[in-house]
């Protein structure tokens, strides 16, 4: 007789670490958008080889619209609250990736990020996440001459 084990269930099989995941956020979010959005956390959650860890959001043209910023600041931090609200998991990262380089904009970028974050934390009473800004690289064009 021939007993076989599924690979997950051997006990010297070693256990898939979780690998962390960050869900991405648009600049705009109505109603279908926000369900969207749940329904798409939900099932990072769900998954038993993920780890949802926070949430990513790129800036691109509103780098001199703090208003803007303030608002999918909101947004993320308000969806960060209903995670740990429907989940009871804290979601502690925040990625904030700069598509366009805002030449001579970084400190107004960075502080119009922070006030929006302090806002939005004390409105939902969430613990402030950790902020990371990360650059895509610039691709130069060069020409040759002949």
């Amino acid at each position: 007789m021939t007993l076989h084990l599924h690979r997950r269930h051997h006990w010297l099989a070693r256990p898939q670490p979780k690998r962390n995941a960050l869900v991405h956020v648009p600049q705009q979010a109505d109603a279908a958008t926000r369900r969207a959005i749940t329904r798409e956390l939900t099932e990072v959650i769900e998954q038993p080889n993920l780890s949802l860890v926070g949430l990513c959001y790129t800036v691109s043209g509103e780098v001199a619209a703090p208003r803007s910023i303030g608002a999918t600041v909101d947004l993320m931090v308000s969806l960060m609250e209903q995670v740990h609200r429907d989940h009871g998991q804290i979601l502690t990262e925040l990625v904030i990736e700069v598509a366009e380089r805002p030449a001579g904009h970084e400190l107004e970028l960075v502080t119009a990020v922070d006030d929006a974050l302090d806002v939005a934390c004390a409105t939902y009473r969430f613990p402030r996440p950790s902020v990371t800004f990360m650059t895509r690289p610039t691709a130069f064009a060069t020409t040759s001459t002949d």
